[in-house]
């Protein structure tokens, strides 16, 4: 579906009764933990904050807006009648394809609707919610942020937290060696803050673009536009110049300055692994000189919940399985990868096999900072989580089929790492592999599984399936 704006995606949520709407919240945590209360809901609602305390009705948030299966493949364009292998497949071919859409620029946009410059600009008349209880203070978390490479003219989009400090005062959180952080470290080189422009509302597909681990160079934006067939609608900004999202709800426009200006604490906040892995620490502070804004804002927000974790379309596993191709590792069936534990279901069709691709999503960029790679045979579904436990509890043999790799690629915000190499920028870690694949060299005399047949569970349910309910 092409949806130009993050309107018309909330209208066909409203049409699919895939939203709820709350009225009253208080960014003061309660929007965190309704959103986190949703997401552990079966079918995870998306919801939409309105007449937030403290905040002028039509200033709104929206949370939970992919967490769930149908959501998420409505944007990719992938069918909900596909099981999850299958959807993986499918869009792990489609990127084969891929061809940018570039965007067009138009003069104006609806983002231009309200414009707020130097004195005017009063970020706090924008709801941010303080998603945990512990974060150090409140975050916009669901954003897709223009920079421009001062040598090449590169515009990169990249999706970064940022911490409210004050009426045009932030903090963002941007992990080195991003492109966005490669970016600003040019200008800061040079004594120069880096523009940026931060879009706080788009529609999906632009979010999932800036959230991609694109190489150096790939336009997120034309990226966005092949993924909804039609390309980004763009415009200038009124302070950095920056191509913006002419349809976007918010957008914050200013400087990062460099380190030398001076530093806020920007944390410590919730992570994406369940843990207050980063701390708090000194970061590099951000001046916004405008705001621009439609009537009656939607801002994003995506806070790392447990329920509300990456889909299977928007995780690495595909990204992890496109560098095993690239390796040359064959027959390759599905990767999943949650919480930093890649699974990796293949074909063993030569000794080391099962080896070589566990080191292969190791070695890799897409598979960083993880803990666990466990390699399984083609018949067991990776993510189907009771499959690979009953592959690890029945085909590895603690003494032969495990192993640890030392010294790998981590990330300060790893809860596992110790408190003094983090102090050293010592972000490396262990990786163990779990080879749970049945032996190759005696797979044939292997005890055989007391699965039945697929063919045959098939037609057993078009006989029998009414007779014992849906699933």
């Amino acid at each position: 579906m092409i949806f130009n704006d993050l309107r018309e995606y909330i209208a066909k949520l409203q049409e699919l009764d895939e939203i709820k709407s709350i009225d009253g919240a208080s960014c003061e945590l309660e929007i965190g933990a309704i959103t986190e209360l949703a997401s552990f809901r079966k079918r995870c609602p998306a919801v939409l904050f309105d007449s937030i305390k403290g905040h002028k009705k039509g200033f709104r948030v929206l949370t939970n807006f992919l967490s769930n299966r149908l959501r998420e493949r409505m944007v990719f364009g992938v069918s909900n009648e596909l099981t999850d292998p299958e959807a993986v497949l499918y869009w792990k071919e489609r990127l084969k394809h891929y061809e940018p859409v570039e965007p067009v620029e138009v003069k104006d946009g609806p983002v231009k609707h309200n414009v707020m410059v130097d004195d005017q600009v009063d970020l706090t008349q924008l709801p941010w919610p303080r998603w945990h209880q512990r974060d150090g203070g409140p975050y916009i978390c669901a954003t897709s942020s223009v920079t421009r490479d001062p040598e090449s003219g590169y515009i990169n989009i990249g999706s970064y937290r940022f911490m409210l400090l004050g009426k045009n005062k932030i903090v963002a959180h941007i992990g080195s060696g991003h492109h966005g952080d490669v970016i600003r470290k040019k200008y800061w080189a040079k004594g120069k803050a880096c523009p940026i422009a931060i879009s706080l509302g788009q529609e999906p597909s632009l979010l999932v673009a800036a959230g991609t681990n694109t190489n150096w160079g790939v336009s997120e934006y034309g990226f966005a536009g092949w993924m909804r067939g039609a390309p980004v609608e763009i415009t200038k900004g009124v302070f950095t110049d920056l191509p913006i999202p002419a349809t976007a709800e918010v957008v914050l426009e200013g400087e990062m300055l460099p380190p030398s200006a001076g530093t806020e604490i920007e944390g410590p906040f919730g992570e994406f692994s369940g843990y207050y892995g980063g701390g708090a620490r000194p970061a590099p502070v951000t001046m916004i000189k405008s705001i621009l804004y439609r009537n009656d804002p939607i801002i994003l927000g995506s806070p790392p919940f447990l329920g509300a974790s990456r889909g299977i379309l928007s995780s690495r596993g595909i990204l992890v399985w496109n560098e095993l191709d690239a390796l040359g590792i064959p027959d390759i069936k599905a990767v999943n990868y949650s919480w930093g534990m890649c699974i990796i279901s293949l074909k063993q069709a030569y000794p080391g096999h099962a080896m070589r691709a566990a080191h292969g999503a190791i070695a890799g960029t897409a598979g960083y900072h993880g803990r666990f790679v466990i390699v399984v045979d083609e018949d067991i579904d990776p993510y189907n989580l009771e499959q690979v436990l009953w592959a690890v509890a029945t085909r590895c043999d603690p003494e032969s089929s495990l192993d640890v790799a030392r010294r790998i690629w981590s990330y300060k915000i790893d809860p596992r790492l110790p408190k003094q190499k983090k102090e050293l920028g010592d972000y490396t870690g262990a990786v163990a592999i779990i080879d749970a694949c049945r032996p190759y060299h005696w797979i044939e005399d292997f005890p055989a599984t007391t699965q039945i047949a697929e063919e045959l569970l098939k037609e057993t349910n078009a006989k029998w399936g009414k007779a014992i309910g849906e699933d």
